[in-house]
């Protein structure tokens, strides 16, 4: 079973997202950009779903970090994040982002990227 990490600092954004995924994939989930990070290096996931508003470290700043490491370079990373301006999914997709699915979100909109995703890297 594929192993997904959830980077969102709201609860309830981790629960909704957790309940989606519970019965299809594997899945961790992280708080902060920081706990993403020593997250990836254990866990070694194999697709990272990131919010992009988070306090201390937004998710392009840990985006940045994730491209620039060897664990965490070819680990696609999807943005699931509230913002909805164009240029924010641009900047994502200049970064390295292999999609960006706007909240709320449908979950079955959010499997179909996934597997799309996780197909591509195989």
């Amino acid at each position: 079973m594929e192993k997904i990490l959830l980077v969102d600092d709201v609860a309830t954004n981790l629960k909704c997202v957790s309940k989606s995924l519970k019965d299809k994939y594997h899945f961790i989930t992280a708080k902060s950009g920081e706990e993403a990070l020593k997250l990836i290096k254990e866990e070694k996931p194999d697709l990272i779903l990131l919010d992009i508003c988070m306090p201390d470290m937004d998710g392009y700043e840990v985006l940045k970090r994730i491209k620039a490491e060897k664990d965490g370079a070819d680990v696609p990373v999807v943005f699931l994040t509230g913002e909805s301006d164009i240029e924010s999914e641009v900047k994502g997709r200049e970064l390295g982002a292999v999609d960006f699915i706007r909240k709320p979100f449908m979950p079955s909109a959010l499997i179909d990227s996934i597997q799309k995703v996780l197909g591509q890297n195989r």
